[in-house]
């Protein structure tokens, strides 16, 4: 399995139509065994993405919560192809984007077991932040990590060939001002909160809180992970 910490080529951030983009590549070489398992992790350019629909509560709601009829200058929009409907990705949100064939060969990919795989997701997460002092769970019909009754991490994955996309976006120290413009999953914005405020001193104390973030979850994924840190136009080599 490979770790790369993903940055653009002309900064830290990606747009979310080239992470899309090189997922979808790394998808089809995982399929045919071309590539190992790959986690990526990255920034994205302020952007407000719709995947497939809301989750099923057992109680009457729309599939999907109402866009913004116009967005502020800079905020892009996309469709995705992961589970969840509305929310809202930029820059100090990390994510974390698995590219993984459910073929069984570690217990990080149970055999065809998508149910299996998100749940181990989530609980990699949790875990890290057991961690960092704070009680974090995962709650049935109310996709993402929560800690108290505040959202942390949104989830909403894919797959394809067996081969898992799109992933986990965790809020850490990103402006939380934007998801004032929708329903994030259909939740109210007030849920949303970053790990900066809810952990002392964190992301604003820490020389770096990526590397920091990204090598407790690698670790948790597979011992003595190695992260690589690449551009976009190496990923895509």
């Amino acid at each position: 399995m490979r770790f790369w910490s993903l940055r653009g080529d002309q900064g830290e951030t990606v747009s979310y139509a080239n992470a899309r983009e090189l997922q979808l590549t790394l998808l089809e070489r995982r399929a045919a065994d071309e590539c190992p398992d790959t986690i990526l992790f990255l920034e994205h350019d302020p952007v407000i993405t719709r995947g497939r629909g809301l989750q099923f509560t057992g109680a009457p709601r729309p599939r999907h919560m109402p866009v913004p009829v116009a967005l502020p200058p800079g905020i892009e929009f996309s469709e995705s192809e992961r589970g969840g409907d509305l929310t809202y990705h930029g820059p100090g949100q990390l994510v974390v984007y698995p590219i993984v064939k459910l073929d069984g060969s570690n217990p990080f990919a149970p055999h065809h077991d998508v149910t299996g795989f998100l749940r181990r997701f989530e609980q990699i997460f949790i875990d890290e932040l057991a961690s960092r002092g704070l009680n974090a769970e995962a709650r049935e019909n109310a996709t993402g990590v929560w800690v108290g009754e505040k959202k942390v991490a949104s989830i909403g994955i894919a797959v394809r060939k067996w081969v898992t996309y799109h992933g986990i976006a965790i809020n850490v120290v990103n402006d939380l001002a934007p998801f004032s413009l929708i329903s994030p999953c259909g939740f109210a914005p007030e849920v949303m909160a970053r790990l900066s405020d809810l952990i002392p001193g964190f992301g604003t104390s820490a020389a770096d809180w990526r590397t920091d973030l990204e090598h407790g979850l690698a670790s948790r994924i597979e011992k003595d992970a190695k992260i690589e840190r690449i551009t976009l136009s190496e990923a895509l080599r």
